[in-house]
């Protein structure tokens, strides 16, 4: 359902279209059951082709934020569009996941 690479030990999921209630949840449960369980716990969230999130999509990143802690890990948004920029500085979430402008400089911060 999702795709990833691994680039120096850190697991990139891509992501396309929206996040919201309809798709987050099964988000989550690949991400934790593929990647977290399998001891990737360093995860970027590649956003290049994200248009849209809903709260019920931030309520998942930071439950998936909460696993990867719990799994010695930590994931890191890369290239979030401006609405979705917006939205985690008004939710404060950007003070807690961090985003960088490409998923190579999302890597080298959390590697």
């Amino acid at each position: 359902m999702y795709t990833f690479t691994e680039q120096f030990g850190v697991a990139v999921v891509a992501l396309d279209g929206e996040i919201n209630m309809q798709n987050a949840m099964s988000l989550r449960n690949w991400v934790v059951d593929n990647l977290i369980k399998k001891g990737k716990s360093k995860i970027v969230f590649d956003f290049a082709k994200v248009n849209s999130v809903d709260s019920f999509g931030l309520g998942t990143f930071v439950s998936l934020h909460k696993s990867a802690l719990s799994a010695n890990g930590v994931i890191a948004f890369a290239g979030p569009n401006e609405n979705v920029k917006k939205l985690l500085a008004m939710t404060a979430l950007d003070k807690v996941i961090r985003s960088y402008p490409s998923v190579m400089e999302a890597v080298n911060a959390i590697k």
